[in-house]
């Protein structure tokens, strides 16, 4: 939208600077005369309607241009639009009904302060019931794991082979570690690597369909075990070697 007259925002409501409005009507009529005419005729009030600002002492000084500004409301500019009862003053009151309307759509998209606080705490709260249902949904896992290993941070191979996601499936990651000396042919780790923190050698227990128990050697991975096979998949990678 052009900008015929200029809008100006005081003390939170938006104005028009009569005099330009005046002008911009092509009134016959002096400004101060006009305005003051049009003020008592149509009962508009100070501090309502309008303002009025007075010049500075430097201004008057010099004489011949001592002006007093009035800034009206839009509704009183559309008022005084309508009543000269010519093309300007219509062309001037469907501005300023178009102003508003782009100001109240303004507001619409706008939210609130108080609005943009209660989605803030909503989306929290999804956040949260999203996160408890996440936990949730993972405790079977986790217990499964806790009892089957008596650990909370290493994991079996088959879940390294998804985590780092290199394109290894968990025989493959095996492979790749008998092939450079980290474990042996039953896939049980050496020592050295055991003792700087890479792996954790558990027994499980288990009964066959004869009743008899049996025990399995597992291995299993720390992170700092994790971080060792993503550089060496890294590394073999850089070399041509996979």
């Amino acid at each position: 939208m052009n900008e015929l007259i200029k809008i100006e925002n005081k003390n939170g409501i938006e104005t028009v600077n009569a005099r330009e409005l005046h002008e911009f009507l092509e009134v016959g009529k002096d400004f101060t005369n006009w305005i003051k005419d049009r003020i008592e005729k149509y009962d508009f009030k100070d501090g309502v309607d309008y303002t009025t600002c007075s010049p500075n002492l430097a201004t008057e000084i010099h004489g011949g241009h001592n002006k007093k500004e009035y800034y009206i409301s839009l509704d009183m500019a559309k008022e005084l639009s309508m009543v000269e009862n010519n093309d300007k003053g219509k062309e001037a009151r469907k501005y300023f009904i178009e102003v508003e309307k782009a100001a109240k759509q303004m507001q619409l998209k706008q939210p609130t302060g108080q609005e943009l606080i209660a989605l803030a705490l909503v989306e929290a709260q999804r956040f949260l019931a999203e996160k408890d249902a996440i936990i949730e949904s993972q405790k079977p896992a986790v217990q499964f794991m806790n009892d089957v290993t008596g650990s909370r941070d290493a994991i079996e191979m088959s879940q390294v082979a998804k985590i780092i996601d290199k394109g290894y499936g968990r025989n493959q990651l095996f492979d790749l570690l008998r092939e450079h000396g980290i474990t042996r042919f039953n896939n049980e780790p050496y020592q050295n690597y055991i003792d700087s923190g890479w792996f954790r050698v558990v027994e499980q227990k288990w009964q066959d369909s004869k009743g008899e128990t049996h025990i399995r050697i597992k291995t299993l991975i720390y992170q700092k075990g994790i971080d060792g096979i993503i550089k060496l998949i890294d590394k073999c990678k850089a070399r041509d070697l996979i």
